[in-house]
């Protein structure tokens, strides 16, 4: 009896609690404005069991503001109900992230502050001889090749030496003409020294000029010897060989001091000056390093390549830099002071930057920050690499340095960042190819002129050879194919090419993809997977705001199970090749949206 008394109280009570839980349920379900992705907050829904259409996330309510108010403890939205959608957008405002979520996610902070603006800039180049230093023996008398001391190229010679003897009638009828002359007239030095000018005028040097004026007897043989000490470069006769006026004879280079011509980007031409010291290493040395100094600034730039030429003279005492050579070289510049942040807390947002700038116990704070150059500078104690802070930020106040993805979605979740969002953006519109219910931002498309196909080709090829390599499980090729893709986007930024309008936000846009370039710098497949949905995600925004004239067509394609970072990736065939999940699952995804080749 008491049992049967205990389970009766026992099924009232869970009757109670399901009534008490259902009424909550219906008072915060009147509170709820509609459903969103943290990391898709364009998707909306009123089906509190719906998923995201992108990632298949479960979705999270937004509440009234005025449930918000009355005490509600879910994520607020900012929109009011009979706020007209015309209203003046408002500043971004503090929201909250609890310091266990923060610790969960991975934030970490770093302080803004004042420092020397030092930067390293990179670049490669080829070793070439001096001008001075290059001679070419051209025959200058008709004659005969007699004796060849000297046979084939790579052979060092000391100055001085026989090079080749040439036997020349005409030679022979100057040389007495001219000590006829000598005898006639006395040995006058002006008269001396007319001889000698003539006689040089054939190629005789001192050596054999002193010798002639001492015996008095002329020569049909004239030597020819090396004017300082060098290598043999080509050798263009054979003994017996007939030769005439202006024939090539043989070539010299001294390679004690040599050139290399090296190149920088547009936007590094305010970093450089003459005199700059620069450091050189070349493979085939390993860490050994040369010494340079910039001579020559070119005042002309590459109108494709969006380079200007350098040349940096080198002392080469012991010969080993030889012409054609490849080297790497760097130089470290500095810029002044200024406060400065780490690259990774930039939050690149359309035509402004923003960072999460920490007000304690887990309040964070999004400000728009005014950004100047970017420093990257090699063994420095400082991080390596940053950006110059113009406005925005004061010195000593903390900002997330990472996670800030994550970040950034849970602000626009909680409204933080909706108002400045939605300002000057177009309507939202369904795009075709997109999965029924997923809505979003599509700016007004602005074309390239014809002339951004020549920049765009080489990014987009060294973009899908790393999703190609990802896609079947690789990493071999993938870091060179970084490389490429990182040069090829500094020509971009230093290009005069730029759309006819919104000039600032195609910067700001290659700004945000540069960002994302310069992070995508794996150690393993994995983290490669998750560096480049960001890196993707900046190029399609970019390609889809301002598209290039395209030689094809480009395809957009979208994962649902990838949620580890942005799930849209770039293919040239419409044949799935999934770089998240590899061969296996290789096929999983589908074409979201289409970029089509000029016609």
């Amino acid at each position: 009896m008491k049992s049967s008394t205990f389970l009766v109280l026992a099924l009232l009570l869970l009757l109670g609690l399901f009534a008490c839980s259902k009424k909550v349920a219906q008072q915060d379900g009147g509170n709820v404005d509609y459903y969103t992705c943290t990391m898709h907050p364009s998707v909306k829904s009123k089906d509190p069991k719906a998923k995201c259409p992108i990632c298949s996330m479960d979705l999270v309510p937004v509440m009234k503001k005025d449930a918000s108010a009355a005490g509600g403890h879910m994520h607020s939205s900012v929109e009011t109900p009979g706020t007209p959608a015309t209203a003046a957008p408002q500043k971004p405002s503090e929201f909250t992230v609890p310091v266990e979520r923060q610790q969960m996610i991975g934030v970490t902070y770093a302080a803004a502050q004042r420092r020397p603006l030092e930067a390293t800039l990179r670049t490669v180049g080829m070793v070439e001889p001096e001008a001075e230093r290059v001679f070419d023996y051209v025959a200058r008398v008709e004659g005969y090749v007699d004796k060849l001391t000297v046979s084939s190229p790579g052979q060092m010679v000391k100055k001085g030496e026989a090079l080749l003897t040439i036997y020349s009638p005409d030679l022979l009828a100057t040389e007495q003409e001219l000590l006829e002359m000598l005898r006639t007239s006395g040995s006058s030095d002006r008269l001396m020294e007319s001889a000698k000018r003539r006689l040089k005028l054939w190629n005789v040097g001192d050596e054999e000029i002193d010798q002639l004026l001492k015996s008095r007897k002329a020569s049909e043989f004239l030597t020819l010897r090396s004017p300082f000490d060098g290598i043999v470069q080509n050798v263009s006769v054979k003994p017996g060989m007939s030769v005439k006026v202006g024939d090539r004879l043989m070539g010299l280079v001294d390679l004690s001091a040599v050139w290399l011509w090296a190149e920088f980007y547009e936007n590094e031409l305010p970093l450089l000056s003459t005199g700059q010291k620069i450091k050189i290493t070349v493979p085939a040395f390993g860490d050994e390093e040369f010494g340079g100094e910039i001579a020559v600034i070119e005042p002309f730039i590459d109108p494709m390549k969006r380079t200007v030429r350098v040349r940096v003279d080198i002392p080469n005492p012991q010969w080993k830099l030889r012409p054609g050579m490849f080297v790497n070289a760097w130089l470290d510049v500095r810029a002044g002071e200024g406060l400065t942040v780490p690259v990774s807390a930039i939050m690149p947002a359309g035509r402004r930057n923003i960072v999460f700038v920490d007000k304690g116990e887990g309040r964070l704070e999004p400000r728009f920050v005014d950004l100047g150059r970017k420093f990257t500078k090699l063994g420095a104690r400082y991080d390596s690499d940053y950006y110059e802070v113009r406005g925005g930020l004061d010195a000593g106040e903390r900002v997330v340095s990472s996670a800030n993805f994550l970040i950034d979605a849970e602000s626009k979740i909680q409204g933080a960042l909706k108002t400045w969002a939605t300002e000057e953006a177009a309507p939202e519109v369904e795009q075709p190819g997109m999965k029924p219910g997923a809505m979003e931002m599509k700016p007004q498309a602005v074309s390239l002129p014809a002339e951004a196909v020549a920049l765009y080709e080489p990014l987009i090829n060294a973009y899908l050879s790393i999703q190609r390599t990802l896609a079947h499980d690789q990493m071999e090729g993938v870091a060179a194919s970084a490389v490429t893709f990182r040069k090829q986007l500094e020509a971009i930024l230093g290009s005069d090419v730029k759309p006819a309008t919104e000039a600032d936000a195609y910067h700001e846009r290659l700004q945000a993809l540069q960002a994302s370039a310069t992070k995508f710098q794996p150690n393993d497949i994995e983290e490669a997977r998750v560096q480049f949905g960001q890196l993707s995600a900046d190029l399609i925004a970019l390609l889809t705001q301002f598209p290039p004239p395209l030689g094809g067509t480009l395809y957009t394609m979208d994962c649902p199970m990838w949620e580890k970072s942005p799930s849209r990736w770039l293919q040239a065939t419409k044949d799935v090749e999934n770089p998240f999940m590899g061969e296996a699952m290789i096929s999983c995804g589908e074409v979201v949206d289409t970029m089509g080749a000029a016609k």
